[in-house]
């Protein structure tokens, strides 16, 4: 006998259930709280557009951008878009600041709304009264007698006033009625009939219509009657952002009620904003928007990967994704390999070529391979090649490997730097002085000024620009070998063999003997590391410092979360600290890659302990911070007794631990672009005893302006990009997608290569997942001193972000043996040969992108070299050895000549430029070929620079020639400096 059970769901139609289902999910916390938060953001919103808008916006201040463009070119387009020119420290501006107009400017204030009549006020400057050269045409006499244009006032395209400006400051007021407001947003257009140019206070390009330095709305009467519409954008925004804000609010509180209370307090303080301060809420909800969108993704973060990772999970499995692997390594095959034959193709690969006969070495290659097919045959091929691959992973083996092929890459190194007789430029040259100054007895002296910050007796002082500890490392070899070029590079090349080792042994450790292998010999036949050894630079030391200690301090933390006795976690911190203390005394910035390292190794200890104990107790929480102090006042003494030497040289001579006249660069370079002309102004003469600019330092970035310090920082993010991320030409989406700016727009300067740095990226997305605390440990170290970078110094250099690459290598490595790993499982084995394939084209495509600059190191730079290093043999053999020479380039003329030089000062102040000369004693004034004067000091030395045609025994403005390179392009003028300044050289003006 059956029992039925009753069951009066089973018996309920469908259609009657589902207004229940449905009202169940509308009766969820999360949908009903949503729901009330659009409702009120959008009702708070519209209420808050009854009130008149009120608002001012100070103009060159931070944020005016909300409200106009700017551009800093002369172009026709900056004038159609009625761009205004960047902002400017305006002394008697009310506001300290303003920005000067083209002859047409717009300003939009954005969800202004309508239906009330509005008093617009501005605050405007005209012609200055010391104008030069003023229009003919468009101009008129003001009431204070001095000529200024009329400005005519548009609202969108109805003109509401005219008006003229005066040369001193003056507010304007008009009153803009609610019949021309047919937009939420209210767009003022600024023409003006004439713009003028220079002044008699200087030399100005940019043709100029008025200033503006304030813009304020205030209601001009009482508020119509009714209800008056929206600007329904904004509320939208507004709705949006209060969305947003709660859904970000609700994964911090993790709690329905607190996070819904938070949001709507903040909704209210928005559309009181609105209320209170329209001009300004109505501009920035838009940016908070964008801001929340990332908090939003930050908050959720970690959900959003779990959802992944169970998706991964999911859809990894079988055999359709092995095969699908093996089809994308194909694609892969084919695409490298087609690239590298265009590569291969290329002139700037005619060095390999040369040193490489085409018919033998491609004969070798095609030959052999052909004869590896025939006597291993379909079954014996996957057997020899995964003999091939386990003799990479097999430690003994793998070393051989490394011994055979990074010994032949050195080996080639050294034979280049024998070819070379130069060190480089700069701080390349300025290491070998210091070196040779070393060897000399005299110290960490060197016998030439390079800038005008201050006026120095002479020409010989302390090195006070860069660090010291290069030279340490060139000097006993040029007690063994004499001070010669190739001495001074040999360092260099032992720290690339220690930087092969340290490489091989970190993937070795971490992964395998043949990610070791790979990640190495990626590293070191990188061009980049290339011309590290054909110079005297002190960069590649510090990659190998700074490798090395990162690789230590994790070790400690591994050994730390093994339980390994804590003598054995001291030993390594201790060692760390030595490596630490040389990274900061090879190069000072280091210290934010410390200050990172010890912030990781403070996160990392809490997260053990959390880890281990969810809830530790007093005793367990004291027990983990008192080694946590233990080992980091260990790591921290000793790299400070190691950095001490330098710190109290600098005390004793500078009054600072630590001291470099760069800390003066940094509020100088990159303000004004990257050009030539705008390179040159840290040699322009700053030194007050003279009348210089004064010397530098933060206050300067209100002198350059916002404008010019965002464009500062967007350059230097830019060049990050393009250093780290992969180049992607018209990836999906509209042109103007935000994600498309996350691209690089130029391979070459992919450091890593374009493969490489595809793979680099696939590479930290897996160690997400599978080398998450290598992952973290990287992000803290380099992440300072990347922001360090970005806002304080410059990134648009490769050579400062070199320390990145071993492990970018290391990662890459990992992720093509793993893709090796699974092709290697397929069909038993079969598609073995194509995984190593895959290895060896993937590496050689990498290797082959350091070719072309390579070649163009060895084979075109030398001959560039040669006029310079002529006139430099000329002058030590033709001038006496205290004779004091003016160049462009006092680093590697004192290198190659050992006379004492000072630098060519960019001015195009006659006299000053004498006064300076007359100071150092200059004999001599020299242009090279390879660095040219630039800027102002071009501009007043130009008769001496361009006389092509010059000989011997000429006279031009008063200097003789003493020396003009034997050829007909490239010369190099050597002059001889008069006894008084002449006149018609004190009277030019270029």
């Amino acid at each position: 006998m059956k029992t039925v059970l009753h069951n009066s769901r089973a018996q309920t139609p469908v259609a009657a259930r589902r207004p229940d289902r449905f009202a169940a999910v509308l009766l969820r916390p999360v949908y009903l709280t949503v729901g009330v938060v659009l409702v009120l953001a959008a009702l708070v919103g519209s209420l808050a557009y009854q009130a008149p808008p009120h608002g001012t916006v100070q103009i060159g201040w931070l944020g005016d951008q909300l409200f106009l463009h700017t551009s800093a070119g002369l172009g026709g387009d900056a004038i159609t878009q009625g761009a205004w020119y960047p902002d400017d420290l305006t002394p008697d501006s009310p506001t300290q600041r303003s920005r000067w107009s083209r002859e047409h400017a717009v300003i939009t204030l954005p969800n202004l709304g309508r239906g009330h009549d509005l008093a617009l006020t501005l605050v405007v400057q005209g012609f200055p009264a010391d104008l030069r050269d003023p229009p003919q045409r468009g101009v008129v006499a003001a009431s204070d007698g001095t000529l200024q244009p009329i400005v005519t006032l548009k609202v969108g395209d109805t003109q509401l006033a005219e008006f003229r400006p005066t040369a001193t400051w003056q507010s304007y007021t008009f009153v803009i009625p609610a019949a021309l407001q047919t937009s939420p947003d209210l767009v003022l257009n600024l023409s003006t009939s004439a713009t003028f140019q220079h002044t008699l206070r200087g030399d100005d390009l940019r043709p100029k219509g008025v200033r503006l330095a304030t813009v304020a709305i205030a209601p001009h009467a009482s508020p119509p009657p009714g209800l008056l519409p929206p600007a329904w954008r904004a509320v939208g925004l507004l709705m949006l952002v209060a969305l947003l804000l709660y859904l970000v609010l609700l994964r911090v509180f993790g709690s329905y009620p607190l996070a819904f209370v938070a949001a709507i307090l903040a909704t209210g303080a928005g559309a009181a904003g609105l209320a209170l301060a329209r001009i300004w809420m109505g501009a920035v909800l838009e940016v908070a928007l964008w801001g929340l969108l990332g908090l939003l993704l930050g908050a959720w973060a970690g959900p959003m990967l779990g959802w992944l990772h169970r998706l991964l999970q999911r859809y990894t499995h079988g055999h359709a994704l092995h095969y699908g692997v093996a089809v994308a390594a194909g694609l892969w095959l084919a695409l490298l390999s087609g690239a590298a034959v265009q590569r291969w193709a290329s002139p700037t690969v005619g060095l390999w070529h040369a040193m490489f006969p085409d018919s033998l070495l491609i004969g070798i290659v095609l030959v052999g391979s052909v004869m590896l097919l025939i006597v291993s045959g379909r079954a014996g091929l996957p057997h020899t090649t995964e003999r091939i691959a386990a003799s990479m992973d097999h430690p003994r083996q793998a070393r051989w490997w490394l011994l055979l092929l990074g010994g032949a890459w050195l080996a080639y190194v050294f034979a280049v730097i024998l070819r070379l007789p130069y060190v480089g430029h700069a701080d390349y040259a300025d290491n070998a002085v210091v070196a040779r100054n070393l060897i000399a007895g005299r110290g960490w002296v060197v016998d030439y000024v390079s800038q005008f910050y201050y006026i120095i007796p002479s020409t010989t002082r302390p090195q006070e620009t860069w660090p010291l500890l290069q030279p340490v490392w060139i000097a006993p070899f040029f007690a063994l070998f004499g001070a010669q070029a190739w001495a001074a590079k040999l360092p260099n090349l032992l720290f690339t063999l220690a930087l092969l080792l340290l490489v091989y042994h970190i993937g070795a450790r971490l992964w395998s003997p043949r990610v070791g292998l790979l990640a190495a010999l990626i590293t070191v036949t990188n061009h980049l590391f290339f011309t590290l050894v054909i110079y005297a630079t002190s960069d590649l030391a510090f990659v190998v410092f700074s490798t090395a200690a990162i690789y230590l301090i994790y070790r400690a933390e591994a050994a730390h979360r093994t339980a390994a006795p804590a003598r054995h976690v001291y030993r390594w911190l201790g060692a760390a600290g030595v490596l630490t203390g040389l990274m900061m005394l090879q190069k000072p910035s280091g210290a934010l890659i410390a200050v990172g390292l010890g912030l990781w190794l403070a996160s990392s200890r809490l997260h053990t302990l959390f880890q281990q104990h969810p809830h530790p107790t007093f005793a367990q929480a004291r027990q983990a911070v008192r080694g946590l102090l233990v080992g980091g006042i260990l790591w921290t003494t000793v790299a400070l007794l190691v950095l001490s030497p330098y710190m109290a040289r600098n005390m004793a001579l500078f009054g600072a631990p630590v001291y470099s006249t760069e800390k003066y660069d940094a509020w100088v370079l990159g303000y004004r672009g990257d050009s030539g002309d705008a390179w040159h102004d840290i040699y322009r003469v700053f030194a007050p005893e003279v009348g210089g600019l004064g010397v530098p330092d933060r206050s300067w970035v209100l002198r350059w302006g916002f404008d010019y310090t965002y464009a500062k920082f967007r350059t230097q993010l830019l060049a990050l990009r393009d250093y780290l991320m992969p180049a992607w030409v018209g990836p999906p989406g509209p042109p103007d997608a935000a994600w498309h700016s996350l691209f690089s727009r130029n391979e070459v300067r992919n450091i890593m290569s374009p493969a490489g740095a595809w793979l680099s990226l696939l590479a930290v997305i897996a160690a997400v997942r599978f080398r998450r605390r290598l992952l973290s440990l990287l992000l803290f170290a380099f992440g300072p001193y990347t922001i360090f970078l970005l806002t304080y110094w410059r990134t648009n250099e490769e050579r400062y972000f070199l320390m990145v690459m071993p492990w970018l290598a290391l990662l890459i490595a990992w992720l093509i043996w793993s893709l090796y790993t699974a092709l290697a499982q397929l069909g038993a084995g079969r598609w073995q040969p194509l995984g190593l394939l895959v290895v060896l084209l993937t590496t050689g495509t990498m290797m082959q992108h350091s070719w072309g600059p390579i070649a163009t190191k060895v084979q075109t730079e030398p001959a560039l070299w040669q006029p310079d290093l002529l006139a430099y043999e000329w002058l030590r053999a033709n001038t006496a050895p205290d004779a004091v020479i003016m160049t462009r380039n006092p680093w590697q003329l004192n290198w190659h000549s050992t006379r004492p030089a000072v630098m060519i000062p960019n001015t195009n102040d006659a006299e000053l430029f004498w006064q300076l000369a007359q100071h150092y004693q200059s004999e001599y004034l020299v242009f090279e070929t390879l660095q040219r004067v630039k800027g102002d000091g071009a501009e007043l030395l130009a008769p001496l620079l361009r006389a092509g045609e010059a000989q011997v025994g000429d006279v031009i403005h008063g200097f003789t020639v003493v020396y003009a390179s034997p050829t007909p392009d490239n010369r190099v003028l050597i002059y001889r400096f008069p006894e008084q300044l002449p006149a018609q050289f004190a009277e030019h003006k270029e």
